[in-house]
């Protein structure tokens, strides 16, 4: 992590109404950073301004290559999980497609459409796909909030060793503090269209699932919320 990868400074966005104001914002290259508020607050429309979806009045570095992963998995539904992962590539290869369905754990499953997988899953083929194009940034918003409590843990955990075996920058907008101290390296808090405060989390990587019910995180938790 020894260099800026994303710079947001003064960035206002305009709808019927201000929707964010005066944010700044800065994450090192193979950080993990995520966003926390209340729904409402702006998080998935800086997410947006990141993503180049939204534009704003302000100051705004990215990389040119960015990967997002929606709330909504939005597989093609008359594609394979080969054909979804290949989906934007420049040419298909094969040898790279079967690297990607390896490490999503998604052997046997290369010729099943996504009717035919389950909640996590799907959501690890859309993560795939939004990484085999090799991004620098990888933008999540709220990816797992359409799985059940006991797949969504399942899929943090995933997620807390994937990130382990790849090496790049991520944002994550969730409304889950747990999920999102479990995850990243810093915690941005949002209200009322800012980023208000953030928390520098402690726990060393690679980390067990299981800190979750430690005395220190559940303290990180309760201070998170109480900043809301």
């Amino acid at each position: 992590m020894s260099h800026t990868l994303v710079s947001v400074k003064g960035m206002n966005v305009h709808f019927d109404k201000p929707v964010l104001k005066d944010i700044f914002l800065t994450v090192k290259k193979g950080e993990f950073v995520s966003i926390v508020g209340k729904s409402g607050v702006g998080k998935s429309t800086l997410l947006h301004v990141l993503a180049g979806i939204h534009k704003g009045d302000g100051s705004l570095r990215t990389p040119s290559k960015v990967g997002f992963a929606f709330q909504n998995h939005s597989l093609f539904p008359w594609m394979t999980v080969n054909e979804n992962l290949s989906f934007g590539l420049d040419e298909y290869q094969d040898n790279e497609v079967q690297e990607w369905v390896k490490l999503l754990e998604l052997e046997g499953k290369e010729n099943h459409y996504p009717m035919q997988l389950s909640g996590g899953q799907q959501q690890r083929v859309a993560l795939g796909r939004a990484l085999a194009t090799n991004p620098a940034l990888l933008l999540l918003d709220e990816p797992f909030s359409s799985l059940d409590t006991h797949t969504r843990q399942r899929m943090q955990e995933w997620m807390m060793d994937f990130i382990q075996k790849i090496d790049t920058t991520t944002v994550l907008v969730t409304h889950d503090v747990e999920e999102a101290i479990l995850l990243s390296d810093r915690v941005l808090v949002m209200k009322d269209g800012t980023l208000e405060k953030e928390f520098v989390v402690p726990f060393a990587r690679p980390r067990n699932a299981d800190i979750r019910y430690s005395e220190p995180f559940q303290k990180l938790k309760k201070e998170i919320f109480a900043s809301y």
